[in-house]
């Protein structure tokens, strides 16, 4: 039986009446072994070539449509040629749709909601023209919590996360140790965390997904020291230490962002932070009508000059090179 705690860090009230129609954004009714219980949609640009996929995990109380109008990937979907898949939580599962990120029924390799985003992947790689080489995953709040999942149980597959308030794998058992965990009230040590992620992969001897990490410094929902856990378990699993080797505060010109990158031996970022000052609980946005502009503001999208979706897709690199 699924979990129904009310988990009230991770509340997003969004309803379909506040969100505009969202064009171009078609619910797949069978996509294979559903063992979580979700729904799967799909925003897909009209293509024969092999394309990008983005999976985007929605926050508590929201559904596809709502993160799609609050992060603008549909518009950059079209722009630059990737498709967008949404899977999306049902009350049943959990009566504040949030995804089931804290529970082993769900977050482990083969079960629960964790396989349903998995076959959901497969699905969109046999039937969309997917590369295989350019799959990432990225999500907010709960769905970032659930995008690190994805991650940590399917390394080979995912080729970078990007994390907007979430937290490591398994630093949870159950709802009330996440609610704990999420406000910083506990302690994970870096040989845990990589620990409990190569758990779930024994034989996998390749690298793991590159991560990126936003974190609003006054964030009351998600403490920011879960930010520096999620640094240690991806630094760690990818080799790398966690003394930042390149620091541009005031990024952009964004005197309240500061972004951190974490380089191997190779010279490589598999890990880039950025911490975001007066920002609370929710997503960067810019709203306008140029590729760099999107998203909606309101409740959970703010507007600091800068889109963080555009930026996200940019680290992905997988914006069209203009000539």
């Amino acid at each position: 039986m699924k979990y129904f705690w009310s988990i009230s860090f991770f509340i997003f009230i969004f309803t379909s009446a506040q969100c505009q129609q969202t064009k171009f954004l078609t619910e797949v009714d069978s996509f294979g072994n559903n063992p979580g219980n979700l729904k799967m949609f799909v925003h897909s640009p009209s293509s024969t070539n092999k394309l990008p996929l983005v999976i985007v995990l929605h926050g508590c109380g929201e559904s596809a449509k709502a993160v799609a109008e609050l992060t603008g990937w549909n518009k950059l979907a079209d722009l630059n040629w990737f498709i967008v898949v949404y899977p999306q939580q049902k009350i049943l599962n959990n009566p504040n749709l949030c995804f089931n990120w804290f529970s082993e029924r769900d977050n482990e390799k083969g079960k629960g909601e964790c396989e349903s985003i998995f076959e959901m992947i497969v699905f969109a790689k046999k039937n969309y023209g997917i590369d295989s080489n350019k799959i990432f995953i990225t999500g907010l709040s709960a769905g970032a919590a659930m995008s690190v999942v994805m991650a940590a149980t399917h390394p080979g597959l995912i080729k970078c996360g990007a994390i907007f308030a979430g937290g490591a794998y398994k630093i949870a058992d159950d709802a009330i140790d996440g609610v704990k965990a999420m406000r910083g009230n506990n302690y994970f040590s870096k040989e845990k965390l990589v620990k409990d992620v190569k758990t779930q992969n024994p034989t996998y001897k390749g690298k793991y997904p590159n991560m990126i990490i936003y974190q609003g410094q006054t964030d009351a929902v998600v403490n920011k020291k879960n930010a520096l856990f999620l640094v240690n378990q991806w630094a760690g699993l990818n080799n790398t230490d966690t003394i930042p080797d390149k620091v541009e505060p005031n990024y952009m010109s964004v005197k309240d962002i500061t972004r951190t990158e974490y380089h191997d031996s190779l010279g490589r970022t598999p890990v880039i932070l950025y911490e975001i000052n007066n920002i609370g609980h929710k997503l960067l946005i810019k709203p306008g009508d140029k590729e760099n502009e999107g998203g909606k503001k309101g409740m959970f999208g703010i507007d600091k000059g800068f889109h963080s979706t555009y930026q996200t897709a940019k680290e992905f690199g997988i914006l069209k090179k203009k000539q």
